[in-house]
């Protein structure tokens, strides 16, 4: 074993501050050395057992201090060759000598001998997550016609104070090895119920994990259906006309509206260069009917989608912004019809690109078949029927210097089943809103929905259903400890207003 003594040295016979390192033999670094008359070291122990230390200007004071209170110091003579400060020439007991000959020869050998054993590798102090908190609070006053009935009697009300959609998200995000990125997504939103004030309960749409790379993306939880995902329209809430926009969950009793858009999904996501997606995925669709059993949690669906995206900053100025398509099966059991299959596609182009006047048009069609159902026995089978459904809403929207004013939009969508006859629908919704601050908007609707014979009697509701909407919207995003940027923020993981 080899170690470094660090020296002074003199160089062409002039006295010089330079250190050199010499490597000398472990056991020699103990070994004679002339006391006094020999170079002083910072700290040598010499074969007499004498130890030499420098008495003033050297930065070791704390050792020397230490050492002259454990050892007792006699001043044996003044060393003063080439005009070094004197040093201190001490001779301790025989057991301090022994203790330090073998405290020497330990920090001299390394770490390897001064421990028993190998301790566990430190963890590396890692850089803070980076954390997220988004919002979006929506309050509109309502105005509904017709009344319809209520299950357990009478009629529902011709007004409402609506929150329905607001949601609170949290997210975390961290650096990987090898570039990659990994996050967490938390979030809730109020549902319809909550605006009798008899519901407390959140919906959970949001709860997942997420591993992102540069060409691959896997995410497991809670989140929005990749049918959800190719097409958003710019209606008020997230579930209007959520029945033409929709992929519909075979498995829903109705009640929730939410268990169409969001489900519990497991995906595997393929990208070239970050405009071209591929998603394989399975799913556990809500089964709130019991359509699979009490408590069922097993998979009931898997697909897979494609969509291309144009790059956002050139979505204003481009023809095509984005366009997919998709398949997927949902394992329906033979009581209620049996297997049911989609296929669906649509996309979104630019009838005007501009940056200050810019008009879309988005489109989607949804097909669905292999259900063997002919009537409807209740709400449930108006999701799972065979049917097709065709969606499309036209955008205006004004920037001014760059900076979103203000937008209208009118959507429409219409409905129709194979085997059941008399039960096509259709809705329309015209929509503005008003940016008056960052993040802050007036929003108006009037929404209007039209159900024939056979549908509207499994909804047991009259056939047409009308509401016009006042209010405002807050939307927030709040990044704290901000050094990495995935590529799925929290609010695009909700119902987009006016584009920021």
């Amino acid at each position: 074993m080899r170690a470094k003594v660090r020296m002074w040295i003199r160089n062409d016979s002039r006295r010089t501050s330079c250190l050199a390192e010499e490597p000398v033999e472990t056991v020699r670094a103990i070994q004679p050395m002339r006391c006094p008359a020999a170079d002083p070291v910072e700290t040598g122990l010499c074969a007499r057992g004498t130890l030499c230390l420098p008495s003033r200007g050297y930065k070791h004071r704390a050792l020397r201090s230490s050492l002259l209170f454990l050892c007792g110091s006699r001043r044996i003579s003044e060393y003063r060759r080439w005009g070094f400060p004197s040093p201190f020439v001490l001779r301790p007991p025989s057991f301090v000598r022994a203790f330090l000959a073998l405290s020497v020869g330990i920090m001299s050998v390394g770490p390897v001998f001064a421990q028993a054993q190998q301790v566990p590798i430190p963890e590396e102090t890692s850089t803070a997550p980076q954390l997220d908190v988004a919002g979006v609070g929506v309050a509109t006053l309502d105005a509904l016609r017709p009344r319809n009935p209520l299950p357990g009697g009478g009629t529902a009300s011709g007004s409402q104070v609506n929150f329905a959609d607001s949601a609170l998200l949290i997210g975390a995000a961290q650096r990987l090895y090898r570039g990659a990125i990994g996050s967490v997504a938390f979030g809730g939103l109020a549902t319809d119920e909550n605006n009798t004030g008899n519901k407390t309960s959140f919906f959970i749409h949001q709860l997942f994990a997420d591993y992102q790379s540069k060409t691959l993306e896997g995410y497991v939880g809670r989140t929005d259906t990749p049918a959800a995902q190719l097409v958003q329209f710019p209606t008020l809430r997230g579930d209007d006309l959520v029945t033409f926009t929709s992929l519909l969950d075979p498995f829903s009793n109705g009640d929730s509206q939410e268990e169409h858009r969001y489900s519990n999904v497991a995906a595997v996501v393929l990208n070239q260069s970050l405009k071209s997606f591929e998603n394989v995925h399975v799913q556990h669709l809500i089964d709130s009917s019991g359509a699979g059993g009490p408590g069922d949690t097993g998979l009931n669906s898997f697909g897979v989608t494609f969509q291309w995206l144009n790059l956002p900053a050139m979505a204003p100025v481009q023809r095509v912004v984005s366009y997919g398509a998709g398949f997927e099966h949902r394992s329906v059991g033979g009581a209620d019809g049996g297997a049911s299959n989609a296929v669906y596609g649509g996309g979104e182009i630019n009838l005007r690109r501009s940056l200050t006047n810019r008009i879309d048009l988005r489109a989607q069609d949804i097909l669905t078949f292999g259900n063997d159902l002919t009537a409807f026995r209740n709400v449930s089978d108006t999701f799972r029927a065979n049917g097709n459904s065709v969606a499309a809403a036209v955008r205006y929207l004004h920037s001014p210097f760059g900076v979103p004013g203000y937008q209208l939009s009118l959507t429409g969508g219409y409905r129709s089943y194979a085997r059941v006859h008399d039960a096509g629908s259709y809705g329309v919704a015209l929509t503005g809103v008003k940016r008056l601050g960052q993040g802050f908007d007036a929003v108006a609707q009037y929404l209007y929905e039209r159900r024939n014979s056979a549908l509207s009697a499994a909804y047991g509701g009259a056939p047409t259903e009308q509401s016009i909407q006042l209010g405002f919207i807050f939307n927030f995003d709040a990044t704290f400890n901000q050094h990495i940027g995935p590529r799925r923020s929290l609010l695009n993981l909700q119902h987009q207003y006016i584009p920021e």
